[in-house]
């Protein structure tokens, strides 16, 4: 993920699953367990006007941090073949993020490279500054994105299984897995969509989604099986305050297992972000 132009839950191909699952807890429709305050359906609701908040207030875009991603490559006997880390210094430009790589492995890129992430950089604002070029990337952007809307609740059925501390705050865990029947497939994401199951753990105090554990619960055909299929995804989503009331995404692990054509590719990516600062 280099940049990107909107303030929702993104990611690329599988890791999908990840925002998927942080989206898909919601279901208003459900039933509460008895004795429970508030109801699980209240929750839910809470939940999704402080999402709706959040993004109309584009706090994801006002923030630059520091963001270091992990890559293992596993081999056919499950063990580590590729083990890297790379660093970057996210930058927002006008409703966009922008992921600069500095440094390697521990080591700072050099001359060549910081060259190549100016060049970046510049194709980057020249992409954003263009309308018709912003417009194209957001209808991109939207094949691999969730939307928080009635439309993605119908698909779950959820339980509420109590309040749990997570990080010396009280969160509710609401535990999720596809509705029963033929859900709608819209776009190519939503093969992978329907078949994940996990937790939420929604703040008590803020309704914000603090943590999302999510599993794919079957193999998943890329194009109908021509082109290959996902046949294992995991993945956790951590979220906390990073500025007053303001909650983004502090880490995000994710690994699956894909055959794409020829190739199998087992492979398991951890993504943190820190040193938020809010950018004029």
């Amino acid at each position: 993920m280099q940049h990107s132009c909107k303030p929702v839950f993104r990611f690329l191909a599988v890791p999908l699953l990840a925002g998927i699952a942080v989206l898909g807890v919601a279901g208003s429709q459900l039933a509460p367990p008895d004795s429970v305050d508030p109801t699980l359906g209240q929750i839910i609701e809470r939940a999704i006007e402080r999402a709706a908040w959040a993004e109309e207030e584009g706090f994801e875009t006002r923030y630059r941090r520091a963001m270091t991603r992990r890559v293992q490559r596993f081999d056919g006997d499950g063990e580590v073949a590729d083990d890297e880390t790379l660093l970057y210094q996210v930058e927002p430009y006008r409703g966009a993020l922008f992921s600069r790589l500095t440094a390697r492995d521990g080591e700072p890129i050099d001359a060549r490279g910081r060259r190549e992430q100016e060049r970046r950089w510049e194709e980057f604002q020249a992409e954003i500054d263009d309308p018709g070029k912003r417009a194209e990337r957001e209808r991109e952007a939207e094949e691999n994105e969730i939307q928080f809307d009635e439309e993605l609740v119908d698909r779950f059925t959820a339980r509420l299984d109590g309040v749990r501390d997570l990080r010396g705050r009280p969160s509710y865990v609401i535990a999720f897995e596809p509705r029963p029947g033929k859900l709608p497939v819209r776009r190519r994401m939503d093969h992978a969509l329907n078949r994940s199951r996990g937790e939420a753990w929604i703040d008590t105090q803020t309704y914000e989604i603090a943590r999302v554990s999510f599993q794919l619960m079957e193999r998943v055909r890329l194009w109908w099986g021509i082109i290959g299929s996902i046949s294992d995804a995991t993945g956790r989503l951590e979220r906390r305050p990073v500025a007053g009331d303001v909650w983004l995404d502090t880490e995000f692990e994710v690994y699956f297992h894909v055959r794409v054509l020829f190739r199998t590719i087992r492979r398991n990516t951890t993504t943190q972000w820190s040193e938020f600062e809010r950018a004029d």
